[in-house]
């Protein structure tokens, strides 16, 4: 797999290595892990890595265009079953990529097309100039939206569900042992969907080295609930909430503004969010 690793005596380390990111970036973190277990895991199938997106890597990743990667998926997966080829693919995007291609995803799941997508949700078009995407979440600040506005974001997972995906699930760089699995169900039933929180050090504003910090309250004060749906079974993650909502935005510049009026309605957002999951989970128990 050459350009994908930087390879030693003692370990293989899978990662764009031309990927320019900014220092501590979270999406890089995950983009690398991914790479880490789908290679461990997939290596004799020579797997496809394809994709692009801001901290995954704009240079030799194979990619098709803006929102078109699962269009690319569905025309590689048919080419190579008419030459009898049968390889691993696995798409590693970010949340702008599957905002702007969702109708070719959801519709590619739903026809059955045997792949692995991976989202680095950063919650922003970071690339170009950090504006909002479908999963930016309520009230955060970005650079078209200084209010930082917005009713809630797109649950991707769940609209995927019910497209045809036999395994979607939802990630985070903060519980990397969580991830890991994730990964190994997924590359087993196909097609797939893993969502991996990312925070972005200049979008949300917060300091290089709290990535792993803010993706960790995310998490444990339940704006970001870590689940998968698989077998027919829908399952949340026991996480402690050992963290508040006013935890997890104060290292953030993106909600400077916000009110103690805007924190109570992200509070009860959160709970609002609890209370679908949980029905979910009761509802798809099998």
């Amino acid at each position: 797999m050459p350009k994908m690793m930087m390879e030693t005596a003692e370990k293989k380390v899978w990662m764009n290595v031309t990927a320019n990111q900014c220092p501590g970036c979270p999406s890089n973190l995950a983009t690398r892990l991914v790479m880490q277990v789908i290679f461990d895991i997939l290596d004799d199938e020579a797997p496809i890595i394809f994709g692009q997106g801001c901290g995954i890597g704009r240079d030799f990743l194979q990619r098709s265009g803006l929102g078109t990667h699962d269009s690319a998926c569905a025309a590689m997966r048919t080419a190579m079953e008419i030459r009898g080829i049968d390889r691993p693919i696995v798409v590693i995007d970010g949340d702008g990529q599957i905002d702007m291609g969702l109708a070719d995803m959801a519709t590619a799941f739903q026809q059955g097309y045997k792949y692995l997508h991976v989202v680095c949700d950063n919650q922003a078009h970071a690339a170009s100039g950090s504006h909002a995407t479908g999963s930016t979440d309520l009230l955060a600040r970005t650079s078209v939206r200084p209010s930082g506005k917005v009713r809630s974001r797109k649950q991707f997972p769940l609209m995927l569900m019910f497209s045809g995906a036999e395994y979607v699930a939802t990630a985070s760089t903060s519980h990397p042992g969580d991830l890991e699995r994730k990964l190994k169900a997924a590359v087993t039933r196909l097609p797939a969907f893993i969502q991996i929180l990312t925070p972005c050090n200049p979008s949300w504003g917060y300091d290089d080295d709290k990535g792993i910090e803010v993706s960790r309250l995310a998490v444990e004060c339940g704006i970001w609930p870590l689940y998968e749906w698989k077998d027919g079974a829908f399952r949340r993650a026991s996480i402690p909430r050992k963290a508040t909502i006013r935890d997890y935005i104060a290292p953030q510049r993106r909600y400077a503004q916000a009110t103690d009026a805007q924190i109570a309605e992200m509070e009860e957002y959160v709970r609002q969010q609890d209370s679908m999951l949980s029905s979910l989970a009761s509802g798809f128990n099998a």
